[in-house]
């Protein structure tokens, strides 16, 4: 059983490990990211082979982080797991339990220790743990616990051609560049075969398509002789509408009623008018009864040739108070 050091130094490496390949991780991306506008500038200059050769690297660059994505995820696996490694059993048998992680991180170690030094650490600890022989297992994959995926991303294949083209496609149609792929590898490629053959040979209806011009041989050899072709005449009047083979039908003249239902009040029709061909203006104003208008303001007279009457004489006036006030007036001037 491994002391409490050991435990606390291998919990230790794990968490630094992990830290490192999560910064590793975001400095390839943007390295990646900065390499394809390269790409990009090689299709541009027509270095068709160049950029070919810059994108397989680029895969590789997308494996590698795949692969480092997926090791963070077993290591953090390994520090959850912590007491079952710490409590191993008295036969040397590894818990079910962090086996596959183990064999992953066991497996991956030799291809990302130049990128995570601490990856080599962890093997040295896991052997004088496990023993030596477990480990070889596991570096070799004898076990056949080590996931599919890590074994695409980090194995020593050659990248297809096919995904190097499609990698070419994509960077050129995100950085708005013309490019023409090689059909002999887009080929291989079932749904781009069938999308090829679409855009060549477009699907027509044949019901749409206008009939064809009578051949010449045809109409000369009908004829009598003179050697000109007899056409129909088309008649000038416009074509008439399409006889129907049945007439349209007949609609009862009585209309269904409807006691139940209340559509307000009705609107009075308009009164009868002189002229029926004049326009209606305004509002239908009932005139069959007329209440005589009564003026306020007297009624000035257009007549002006009859005589006006002349004015009162001065102190002629039929207010017994004024007669009083010009006598008085008079006096006044007298005395004077």
């Amino acid at each position: 059983m491994p002391d409490n050091k050991w435990v606390a130094d291998l919990k230790t490496v794990l968490q630094v490990a992990k830290a490192r390949l999560d910064v590793r991780e975001k400095k390839k991306t943007e390295q990646v990211a900065k390499e394809r506008y390269v790409v990009a500038d090689y299709v541009r200059n027509n270095k068709i082979p160049r950029a070919r050769i810059a994108v397989e690297h680029l895969v590789r660059e997308d494996y590698k982080i795949e692969a480092m994505d997926r090791i963070e995820a077993y290591l953090d696996t390994l520090l959850m797991r912590m007491q079952l490694i710490k409590d191993r059993p008295k036969n040397g048998a590894v818990d079910p339990a962090i086996e596959q992680p183990l064999a992953n991180v066991l497996w991956a170690a030799p291809f990302l220790t130049q990128d995570i030094p601490e990856l080599g650490q962890l093997t040295s600890m896991f052997k004088k743990h496990f023993g030596p022989e477990y480990v070889v297992m596991c570096e070799q994959n004898k076990l056949g616990m080590v996931d599919v995926d890590l074994l695409r991303c980090l194995s020593c294949d050659l990248i297809p051609k096919l995904l190097i083209e499609k990698y070419l496609v994509e960077i050129c149609r995100s950085q708005n560049v013309a490019f023409e792929p090689d059909q002999t590898i887009m080929a291989q490629d079932e749904f781009w075969t069938i999308g090829q053959r679409y855009v060549q040979h477009p699907a027509v209806n044949d019901d749409k398509k206008p009939p064809p011009p009578p051949s010449n041989g045809g109409a000369s050899s009908g004829g009598g002789g003179g050697g000109h072709l007899d056409f129909p005449t088309v008649p000038a009047s416009q074509p008439s509408a399409p006889a129907f083979d049945k007439s349209p039908p007949v609609y009862p003249g009585s209309q269904p009623q409807y006691p139940n239902i209340n559509f307000g009040p009705s609107i009075p029709p308009p009164p009868p008018s002189s002229s029926s061909n004049a326009p209606h203006i305004g509002f239908n104003v009932d005139n069959s009864a007329k209440t005589p208008f009564n003026d306020p303001f007297p009624q000035v007279p257009n007549d002006r040739s009859a005589p006006v009457p002349p004015p009162a004489a001065y102190g002629g006036s039929d207010d017994p108070g004024f007669d009083d006030l010009a006598r008085r007036f008079e006096d006044l001037k007298n005395r004077k």
